[in-house]
């Protein structure tokens, strides 16, 4: 592909004279995308640096909610435990009322998310309500433990130019002024929904802006006590003054407000906390405003998530509205994604193909997410139909012990099997790990008779691998063509 007009008129910016580092993968942007991008080429011991402009990350939560496909990726990295802590124990459903003080004579409606008990039929985690500033921070500690990664917070890609041989950018540190450059294989823009980098690579959006728009307010307030034991993911009220959404937003009864009443230039003069009142319906609540965010949320996708070594995630790929809580999910989704699939090309085990996939494994969810942002009745639906989409296709959930099957992925293919199978010795493929399971586990995924299922990293099947003598390696090499 080739490179966009834009990266080739900052590249006549750039020193020639300026010491260039190397890195494999240069990550752009420290929110969910970018965290879990570098995250997952961490994983695999791939060395990237993610660069963010922000010195502290935001203390704003602009959402509430990990999905159940997102709950096994923080699994995967080992911070499942972490993000529960942090979490809340609440129904997954929405309570819809005049008021939280009628929480009682509510209205129940399922927004996408599966219970607990669906969702111990499919996983070996739950939903968690946690707020995304708690999530963030989490990944960031995590990525800095990492020998493979390095994180430069308070710096910014100035210039960028997109080459046959990569890419090579200019970062500015803000506290200094300093600037440094970077020549890496693979670019991850993951710089949110006002993407810089998009937009110098010239890659424009398609589809409505303003959508939607509101303000969310940062709150505390013993909104427990108002609705009891009606605990749930997000609160409806209908108030005629004071419509909106509550959404619990961490422990210690701190709570996100979001409304089109609110004025943000007002958010702590007395008329927001007011509003707040009307709609917990509790004239003497009493309410500390910690902060209010205006937003305007459009449903767009970029015009392509891949310009040759540059690949687009997150908000930079796709934007979409509050409804249905998805942007959270997508972000981390696509840095998984995009991560495991660099790692191999970075590891010579993948080329051009596996990296188109990207794209076209990641496009369709990204239109479907929009779509529903999109439609006003976008948040209320039931889990069926949503589930295939978070899962995204990946193996069945089966416990094997005390271990899930999808705690036996690796980082290359995964041979699961329900006999005896020869360890095949494959030169240019990604390493084989084989995994035996018992027969009812076996067919539970797929594994039928002398059938093994070669499995992606990402729980995807890569294919059916007959094993009628025990050697799968003929079969195998087919498979992997």
């Amino acid at each position: 592909m080739r490179p966009a007009a834009g990266a080739r008129t900052m590249a006549r910016m750039l020193s020639p004279n300026t010491h260039t580092e190397e890195v494999p993968v240069l990550v752009v942007g420290g929110g969910p995308a970018g965290l879990a991008a570098a995250a997952e080429l961490a994983r695999h011991e791939i060395p990237v640096l993610l660069v963010e402009r922000r010195v502290v990350l935001s203390s704003h939560p602009r959402a509430t909610v990990l999905s159940l496909r997102s709950m096994e990726l923080m699994r995967a990295w080992g911070l499942e435990a972490a993000v529960r802590s942090r979490g809340l124990e609440v129904d997954s459903r929405m309570l819809d009322a005049e008021t939280l003080a009628d929480a009682a004579s509510g209205s129940l409606l399922w927004v996408g998310y599966p219970n607990r008990e669906q969702s111990r039929a499919l996983s070996p985690v739950d939903v968690a309500c946690v707020a995304q500033d708690e999530v963030e921070p989490l990944l960031l500690a995590h990525l800095r433990a990492q020998r493979s990664a390095r994180v430069s917070l308070g710096t910014e890609l100035t210039r960028v130019w997109v080459g046959v041989d990569g890419v090579r950018a200019t970062l500015r540190d803000l506290r200094t002024g300093s600037l440094r450059s970077v020549h890496a294989r693979y670019l991850v823009v993951a710089d949110g929904a006002r993407s810089a980098v998009r937009g110098a690579l010239g890659i424009g959006l398609v589809g409505p802006e303003g959508v939607m728009a509101g303000v969310t307010t940062l709150f505390r307030a013993p909104l427990w006590d108002v609705v009891g034991a009606h605990r749930h993911l997000i609160y409806s009220v209908s108030q005629p003054d004071a419509a909106g959404v509550f959404l619990p937003a961490g422990q210690g009864d701190r709570w996100l407000y979001g409304s089109a009443a609110v004025d943000a230039s007002r958010a702590h003069d007395g008329h927001t906390a007011d509003l707040i009142r009307l709609g917990a319906g509790v004239p003497d609540l009493p309410v500390r405003i910690e902060g209010a965010r205006a937003f305007s949320a459009a449903a767009q996708l970029a015009e392509c998530f891949r310009c040759g070594p540059v690949f687009l995630a997150g908000d930079a790929a796709h934007r979409v509205t509050p409804r249905g809580g998805t942007g959270l999910n997508l972000a981390l989704h696509d840095g998984h994604d995009i991560g495991w699939k660099l790692a191999w090309a970075v590891r010579g085990w993948a080329g051009d193909e596996l990296l188109d996939s990207y794209e076209a494994e990641r496009r369709p969810v990204a239109e479907y997410a929009v779509a529903r942002s999109a439609d006003p009745r976008g948040s209320y639906r039931e889990p069926n139909r949503e589930l295939p989409v978070d899962l995204g296709g990946r193996i069945p959930h089966v416990w094997v012990g005390e271990r899930s099957t999808l705690d036996l992925l690796g980082t290359g293919y995964t041979l699961f099997a329900g006999r005896e199978v020869d360890a095949p010795s494959l030169d240019a493929a990604a390493p084989v790990t084989i995994r035996r399971l018992p027969p009812i586990a076996a067919r539970a995924i797929g594994a039928v008779g002398d059938a093994a299922l070669l499995v992606r990293p990402d729980g995807r099947p890569a294919g059916l691998v007959p094993t009628p003598d025990g050697s799968g390696e003929r079969a195998l090499r087919a498979v992997l063509g």
